[in-house]
């Protein structure tokens, strides 16, 4: 029995000698290497939607509607199938909205002439109101608008109102997977294998120094 005990006791410590093989330091070392790369790869993922973002509001500047729904769909493509792309809250496509308010104000029966004075002086004054964030262009501009032309109507033609588009239909917003199987993907899977593998071998030398000192320390 004595003998059966020993060779336990062989065994145990040379499973400690085993794991003590791979230094935890060693485990840091890499582990801080994956963190940078993981972070560098995320970095250019983000820096790539901005990119494709910032496409799509140059687009949004032209007329063209085949310009602007190739790069809505450069965005959309990117962002579903890359992490840490996401969009936030959102944006909006202001040129696009200008564009249809105007054409809905002049076929409207309101009688207002949008390069009047009176309406120029209008649009200056909700766009000063716009602090230029997704929230102020719906509450503050969108708003200050739909008021001062519905105004500007029952002046000319109480039985007259204007209808304006939908901004939350000019609203830009896409999902962005928690992971990705990209580069920024694969080597935040790598630092995380690594974290557990530290994890396991820091657990594993306690419990098999633990073990040694309280059931073989009489041998």
């Amino acid at each position: 029995m004595r003998w059966d005990t020993k060779r336990q006791k062989d065994k145990l410590r040379e499973r400690l000698q085993q794991i003590n093989r791979v230094k935890t330091w060693q485990l840091l070392v890499v582990l801080l290497m994956s963190v940078i790369v993981s972070a560098t790869f995320l970095r250019l993922n983000s820096l790539n939607m901005m990119e494709l973002r910032h496409a799509v509001v140059q687009a949004d500047e032209t007329e063209s509607q085949e310009i602007l729904k190739a790069a809505l769909i450069d965005l959309q493509e990117y962002v579903s199938g890359h992490m840490n792309t996401s969009l936030g809250n959102g944006f909006y496509l202001a040129k696009s909205y200008e564009r249809d308010k105007l054409a809905a104000q002049q076929i409207a029966p309101s009688g207002i002439n949008p390069n009047s004075a009176e309406y120029q002086a209008a649009e200056l004054e909700c766009r000063s109101q716009w602090r230029y964030n997704l929230e102020s262009f719906r509450e503050d501009y969108v708003k200050c608008v739909q008021d001062r032309v519905s105004a500007l109507s029952a002046q000319a033609d109480p039985s007259a109102s204007t209808k304006l588009p939908n901004p939350d239909l000019y609203r830009v917003n896409f999902a962005s997977p928690l992971w990705s199987p990209d580069p920024a993907g694969f080597s935040v899977l790598f630092s995380v294998i690594i974290v557990v593998l530290i994890i396991m071998r820091t657990t594993g030398v306690i419990a098999l120094r633990i073990l040694l000192k309280r059931r073989f320390s009489e041998l």
